[in-house]
């Protein structure tokens, strides 16, 4: 009789190669990283221009808080002596002590202020090692095209002039009548007899590809009335 022998499962003993990837699997795996990778660009894109944003933001307050501190600082110390006596002295300077000039510009996005404000001061700020620190100084601040102007007449005789900040749409003051208890677009000492008691300051800038921004303050006149 012959010996039965169990018959070998071909299927069972035949080797096997290392499992692959079918195109489909491929396709979805690629779409995965495709969407996980623009999703990480998105976040980092946004977060860059959130910060450069918030960089152009702060410089725009800087240049506002920059030209406040100037004109604040030398309206404080007002001085009713003249820086030089004499004639004149010429330029964009006049003899007066104190005075307020109300204009407007017209610009592509419109009409804006644009005025002007003189007055002597005894001012510790030394915008240049030719004027000597607590010297007297007739200052005028005006718009010249987009950038806010500091013309100083100094007590030799000598004109300085300094870029402040801008780029700048408009420039406006404003002065406070205690006679009238209201605010006034212009003021000039030769005719009012004294300075104003406070002086509003509205600066409008425009940075290049941004909305503009506007600034007030107010400064106490501690001479006038």
């Amino acid at each position: 009789m012959r010996d039965s022998k169990p018959l070998k499962n071909n299927a069972s003993t035949s080797k096997k190669g290392p499992a692959g990837f079918t195109l489909l699997e491929i396709m979805i795996s690629l779409g995965i990283v495709a969407v996980i990778f623009t999703l990480i660009y998105g976040t980092f894109n946004a977060v860059y221009q959130g910060a450069e944003q918030l960089e152009e933001e702060a410089e725009v307050y800087r240049l506002a808080r920059y030209g406040f501190y100037y004109m604040a600082n030398n309206l404080s110390m007002l001085h009713l002596q003249p820086a030089v006596s004499g004639a004149p002295p010429g330029g964009n300077l006049s003899p007066s002590l104190f005075l307020g000039e109300d204009s407007e510009r017209q610009l592509d996005a419109g009409s804006f202020p644009n005025d002007a404000l003189q007055f002597n001061t005894v001012s510790h700020s030394r915008t240049s090692a030719e004027a000597p620190e607590s010297d007297r100084a007739t200052i005028r601040y005006a718009l010249v095209e987009d950038m806010l102007m500091q013309e100083m007449l100094l007590s030799n005789g000598r004109i300085l002039s300094y870029e402040i900040g801008g780029p700048m749409q408009g420039l406006n003051f404003r002065y406070f009548d205690p006679k009238k208890n209201e605010w006034s677009d212009t003021w000039d000492m030769s005719e009012q007899g004294k300075p104003p008691i406070a002086v509003e300051i509205e600066l409008i800038l425009k940075p290049e590809g941004h909305a503009s921004h506007r600034f007030k303050t107010w400064v106490d006149i501690p001479l006038g009335g």
